[in-house]
């Protein structure tokens, strides 16, 4: 079992950065500050696709990038927590986090200031997204937290030492 355990953390893949996850379909990356190169590992995109299409979208495309026969773990938090994992003063109506445990984390900012079937707004003052010359109804951020294979394998290890070190005290208990 820690062997393939082992073969898990070690398991190459594509997701290097945030830059190697597909742009989302008929979508323009924002050029505001905050939301390209200033935060590492973060991007954003400005578009008419709303949440029930974002996530398994980014979900495939990050089974795909990582090549496991498995989709990745999907974890909701509650949109004040984009202040924390995205950068500070990001509004958000949803977040996301999907993640294949020990490897790597890709986390989905959404902001959605209107509602998806009726287009009403959802709150007062909700307006467009003008971004190069086109107006869009959701603005996408996505931030990508990868681990290191050095930590991966240093995690194995001290699994493996804290299982063999259980053993031995466990048996030294109930066998004296």
């Amino acid at each position: 079992m820690s062997f393939l355990f082992l073969v898990y953390l070690i398991w190459p893949d594509d997701a290097n950065d945030v830059y190697t996850f597909k742009a989302l379909p008929n979508s323009v990356k924002s050029t505001l500050p905050g939301d390209s190169v200033q935060v590492t590992n973060l991007t954003a995109f400005f578009s008419d696709n709303y949440r029930d299409f974002v996530i398994p979208y980014y979900q495939e495309d990050y089974k795909n990038l990582v090549r496991f026969p498995f989709p990745p773990l999907e974890l909701n938090y509650p949109p004040e927590y984009a202040f924390t994992v995205i950068k500070d003063q990001t509004q958000s109506t949803y977040l996301e986090e999907l993640t294949y445990p020990f490897r790597g984390s890709l986390y989905i900012n959404g902001l959605e200031p209107f509602i998806e079937n009726t287009r009403e707004p959802r709150y007062d003052g909700a307006t467009l997204f003008g971004q190069s010359g086109g107006l869009y109804q959701t603005k996408v951020i996505l931030r990508y937290y990868p681990s290191s294979l050095v930590f991966r394998i240093i995690v194995w290890l001290g699994i493996n030492s804290s299982i063999i070190f259980l053993y031995k005290v466990g048996k030294r208990i109930f066998y004296a």
